[in-house]
């Protein structure tokens, strides 16, 4: 019977960790092998895991050099035949290694792709979203494309169940990265493979809301790691197809950057206008509420983002807060 390796990166989640280990413990697929790599945690994250009375379980601790180290060092320890990444705060239904182990068949050469949603505090609660990548795909480039271009562009590295060999030849995590590190990630993941295969069975329950999640960081070494996720991720998929369709897809993802970058990191932001017009340009909007759609038209896209960035300094951040604060009401059925 094939082994699964579950590889977790854990940083100060003493909060989650146990509710996330109990759903991989849970799981209805037994042989498997848990590796906990904690990467410098400051609370109690390491004891929890500690206390767990399992021998599938292995606590590798390291000093804090971040996410993608902390994954490559689980997966270099790991034995098992396919591994699968986790987030420390998240869940997974009980059959979901089964599930995803079914579809492959045996294939060594192929990932599995699992269905997912957001939660608050409930996982078990966790409604899938309808995915148009939600299907087999014998090209991988198809799948990546779908989900760029007409998908929500969900490209965790917890969707995918991972052959070694796949693995291997993935080149794993890039260690440069924090921000986004997942786009460059799956893409080249992706590429090294020779198809998807989608189990409606596996559903992964993302946590919404962490305070101090990573992918709500602005700052420079966010927005670096941000520019160097994109350099790397569209670079594989240009390499691959170098046809308008991948240009238009890049060029896009080069402007929703660009729109975050300007005006704070200006250096980022010349490079990824350059990148843009070097692709042929992109016609994508800035998105944002009534106030936006209105000056953007009137003042042009580079004003309005001076204007945010001095009514965030004003205060309007709070304003911000409450606003996600009371979606994340509405997710949870309170408002």
């Amino acid at each position: 019977m094939p082994v699964v390796s579950v590889i977790v990166a854990a940083y100060n989640v003493e909060r989650w960790i146990e509710a996330t280990h109990q759903s991989i413990l849970d799981q209805t697929w037994e042989d498997l092998e848990v590796i906990v790599v904690d990467d410098g945690s400051t609370d109690g994250t390491a004891g929890i895991v500690s206390a767990i009375k399992d021998p599938r379980v292995q606590l590798i601790r390291q000093t804090n050099r971040g996410q993608c180290a902390a994954l490559n060092g689980g997966a270099a320890a790991s034995r098992g035949d396919f591994i699968k990444f986790v987030d420390a705060d998240d869940w997974l239904n009980a059959g979901h290694l089964a599930a995803q182990l079914a579809v492959l068949e045996g294939e060594s050469d192929k990932v599995a792709d699992c269905g997912w949603g957001y939660f608050v505090d409930e996982p078990g609660s966790t409604l899938e979203r309808g995915e148009v990548t939600n299907r087999d795909y014998g090209n991988p480039l198809e799948w990546l494309v779908d989900s760029l271009a007409r998908g929500e562009g969900m490209m965790g590295g917890w969707k995918w169940l991972i052959p070694r060999a796949v693995w291997k030849r993935s080149g794993g995590w890039d260690e440069r990265l924090s921000l986004n590190n997942d786009f460059d990630f799956s893409i080249r993941l992706l590429l090294a493979s020779s198809g998807v295969k989608f189990a409606s069975g596996a559903l992964y329950a993302y946590r919404k809301g962490v305070s101090g999640a990573l992918s709500g960081s602005h700052g420079p070494r966010a927005m670096q790691s941000a520019f160097l996720t994109t350099l790397s991720g569209c670079g594989a998929l240009l390499a691959r197809e170098d046809s308008p369709r991948i240009r238009r897809i890049c060029a896009n993802r080069w402007q929703e950057w660009l729109y975050r970058f300007y005006p704070l990191h200006p250096d980022l932001a010349r490079q990824a206008q350059g990148q843009i017009d070097a692709l042929g340009g992109s016609d994508l909007p800035m998105q944002g509420g009534r106030m936006l759609r209105v000056l953007q038209p009137l003042a042009g896209w580079k004003a309005v983002r001076w204007v945010q960035v001095i009514v965030y300094r004003c205060g309007w951040d709070a304003v911000l807060r409450w606003k996600a604060e009371r979606r994340l009401r509405r997710l949870k059925g309170q408002g």
